[in-house]
């Protein structure tokens, strides 16, 4: 269980985030949503330990992260960035096996546990046929499967995800939001991803946080707080949410544009 209690973050004099609350429970997929610029990718590191708060906590079975090591962090949460790396000259497997960075003691040395999560990441997300090929010879949709690779490869409880699918064309959003979901059901992982398509966010989440200028504006399950006013409070546009035939979850439908 991940806890977030009462956590305040500014930057240069300027408050991001304000009295942030938030239970994540064991084996749940969090989005966080909201416009641009209201603190999600922030929270997000904060919740890793990459950012400090000014106060509160960032609690982890009880433990404050603040008080861990960088490893023991990384051994039990594991982050992908929005704005990855370049990175050039390294095959796919090289990409892969960083995520047991955290194992490895002294220097750099696989041992059998290690390259077993290698090649079982690399099997789970289809890659087997490209991992000898250098990152900067392959697409985009297979660069962001290895990435994702890489972070099962690290094995952790808690998986961070700052836009996962941001660039990709619609079929492997879609392909990679499916993924999510198996990863969670299969594994029993704690996902917290931010999204900021409503629909597919609405898809792939048991419940949301919903932030506006660095404050909670709403959590809960999608189908519960996602409503017209919600969107026009936070988004300041004018939406329908309805849902179609069997689908289940709800949909966005924004007014028609004249």
């Amino acid at each position: 269980m991940l806890q977030i209690k009462n956590l305040n973050f500014s930057f240069n004099s300027r408050q991001i985030l304000h009295d942030i609350n938030i239970l994540v429970e064991e084996g749940e997929i969090l989005a966080l949503v909201g416009p641009n610029g209201s603190g999600k990718s922030t929270l997000l590191r904060c919740l890793n330990g990459f950012l400090r708060p000014d106060s509160g906590q960032v609690l982890l079975g009880g433990e404050d992260i603040s008080q861990k090591r960088r490893k023991w962090i990384a051994r039990h949460i594991a982050f992908l960035p929005q704005n990855l790396e370049a990175v050039q000259h390294i095959t796919v497997y090289e990409l892969v096996s960083m995520g047991r960075s955290p194992y490895q003691r002294f220097g750099w040395s696989l041992k059998s546990r290690d390259r077993y999560k290698i090649e079982w990441a690399i099997d789970y997300m289809d890659l087997l046929s490209i991992q000898h090929r250098p990152l900067d010879k392959i697409s985009g949709g297979e660069c962001q499967r290895a990435w994702i690779a890489m972070i099962l490869a690290q094995d952790t409880k808690i998986v961070l995800l700052d836009e996962p699918i941001t660039f990709l064309d619609l079929k492997y959003q879609w392909y990679l939001l499916d993924i999510i979901r198996r990863i969670r059901q299969q594994y029993k992982k704690t996902i917290i991803l931010v999204l900021h398509d409503l629909n597919q966010a609405m898809a792939v989440a048991d419940n949301f946080v919903v932030l506006k200028e660095g404050c909670i504006s709403a959590q809960g399950q999608p189908q519960k707080i996602v409503t017209s006013h919600l969107l026009k409070k936070v988004y300041d546009v004018t939406a329908s949410v309805c849902t179609l035939g069997d689908y289940g979850r709800p949909i966005v439908l924004p007014e028609k544009i004249s």
